[in-house]
């Protein structure tokens, strides 16, 4: 009985240490908030800025503010980071230094912009989608 529970565990070990080799690693949560859907919620999200190294501006080719935007930001490495839904057209998102590719999708447009993140200072980045 001894050597059965003891296969069972080394089975049950190999079996999870397989697993766990072909599972992709996990960026660490990036710190964001979007909206700006409103005059208080603009203003609250301007009034936060200095805590973020990133903004991004939602618009439409006249400028109108858009929400609703697929946003997924990948490193140099290619390894996604933050991957959200915009609520508004202003997200700020606090990231480590670096390059990063950012893509913004509505409506079945995809925008594209690579950004320079440096600590301490804000990065505005605007994506202007054309017919919207």
């Amino acid at each position: 009985m001894k050597h059965r529970v003891l296969v069972s565990a080394l089975l049950c070990s190999a079996t999870l240490s397989v697993a766990m080799a072909d599972t992709p690693s996990i960026a660490p949560a990036v710190p964001f908030i979007s909206g700006g859907v409103g005059d208080d919620s603009l203003a609250n999200l301007v009034a936060r800025e200095k805590e973020f190294d990133l903004k991004l501006f939602l618009v439409g080719q006249s400028g109108g503010y858009l929400s609703d935007i697929r946003i997924t930001i990948t490193n140099a490495q290619g390894q996604g980071v933050l991957l959200t839904t915009s609520e508004g057209p202003v997200l700020l998102a606090n990231l480590p230094a670096g390059t990063y590719n950012v893509k913004a999708q509505k409506n079945g447009q995809t925008l594209e912009q690579q950004i320079r993140v440096t600590p301490g200072k804000l990065q505005t980045t605007y994506f202007r989608f054309p017919g919207e």
